[in-house]
């Protein structure tokens, strides 16, 4: 149907020109037959059709140059695009259309036929990472709650093994909350951005809070904690900005080696407060840090380290809801230091 209403598009406007060029030569050959007839022009004797036949071929020339103008220039470029649609409409997000060499308006037209491609691209692969990521997270935690009820139903086991089955189960329910916990939060900023409770609390004490919480881990690592926390009232909501410094801290406490220090800087400054918090860990290498605040980005395909892909996703949508920025300079084997910046009175948007 697509083809022949732009094959019938096509003859109308071809038809169009070249009807335009017959009626004129029509016009052009009735004036020489009337200045003929009345002897107003006198040509030689047996070359009357002569002015006749240059005339028609010279109409002739002129309606095929602009029928192959008209299809070249404009409505091949249309063709062009339908096909392209057509290719994207199937899925196919790897076409871009050449733009160069082109009227002004079809130029434009390909320029912003190819930037949407790409955003579509982009989206198709963002979904496609967060239906097999979020199955997998899913799917692990699950299946290693089912493996230890299945080895409970062993009436041999001993007490001891039950309270270690037990306890991988719980590990597992609470990988299962933390993981639906981000993603709801996540989409709550996402929907629901506009209108956060905005109020006055100690910074400085929150942090500190988020460090008791988190002692147990740092301590079975042994880790030393470098504390710079000065007296701080900050404006902002602090049931988002205490899950910022407790994704932050988890991750420092997570990449670290043992016996190592990790650094936690609270500045405060003329137009806001800076909070680094940096650790002596694995690190990671640039390309790893441009994309750590992707949601679903694990930088560990293989999983082999406790996560879901959310945690700083999570925690730079807060800090930028706060008009704040948050930086990663990280090397390998270096350790990573994370600086955020959040301006004094922020706007509540």
């Amino acid at each position: 149907m697509r083809k022949r209403l732009f094959s019938q598009l096509w003859m109308y406007f071809v038809g169009i020109i070249f009807l335009i060029m017959v009626i004129v030569l029509g016009v052009f050959v009735s004036l020489l037959f009337v200045c003929n007839h009345f002897q107003l022009l006198e040509p030689e004797r047996d070359s009357h059709f002569f002015p006749l036949g240059i005339i028609f071929m010279i109409s002739l020339i002129l309606g095929l140059v602009l029928s192959f103008f008209v299809g070249k220039r404009i409505l091949q470029p249309i063709g062009d695009l339908r096909q392209a649609m057509s290719r994207v409409a199937k899925g196919d997000f790897t076409i871009q259309l050449d733009a160069q060499d082109q009227i002004e308006d079809v130029e434009e037209l390909y320029h912003d036929f190819n930037v949407m491609v790409k955003e579509l691209s982009s989206i198709e692969t963002l979904r496609n990472d967060f239906v097999s990521t979020v199955s997998h997270e899913f799917k692990t935690p699950i299946a290693t709650i089912k493996g230890y009820v299945q080895l409970l139903q062993n009436e041999d086991l001993s007490k001891e093994e039950r309270q270690v089955y037990l306890e991988r189960m719980l590990d597992g329910t609470q990988q299962l909350t933390h993981l639906t916990d981000n993603i709801l939060k996540l989409s709550k900023l996402d929907n629901q951005g506009i209108g956060l409770d905005f109020q006055t609390f100690r910074l400085d004490e929150q942090i500190r809070e988020v460090i008791l919480f988190l002692q147990p881990k740092w301590e079975q690592l042994n880790l030393s904690l470098d504390l710079d926390l000065p007296w701080t009232e900050y404006y902002g909501n602090e049931e988002f900005l205490y899950q910022v410094w407790l994704n932050l801290m988890d991750n420092a406490i997570k990449y670290s080696q043992e016996n190592s220090n990790i650094h936690v800087h609270l500045k405060n400054e003329k137009d806001g407060q800076t909070i680094t918090i940096s650790d002596e860990g694995i690190g990671m290498t640039k390309e790893v840090a441009n994309r750590i605040f992707d949601k679903f980005y694990q930088s560990d395909t293989s999983r082999k380290t406790k996560g879901n892909g959310l945690g700083l996703a999570l925690a730079k949508q807060i800090v930028e809801l706060h008009h704040g920025t948050i930086k990663v300079n990280s090397s390998p084997n270096k350790g990573s230091n994370f600086k955020l910046f959040l301006p004094n009175n922020p706007k509540n948007s």
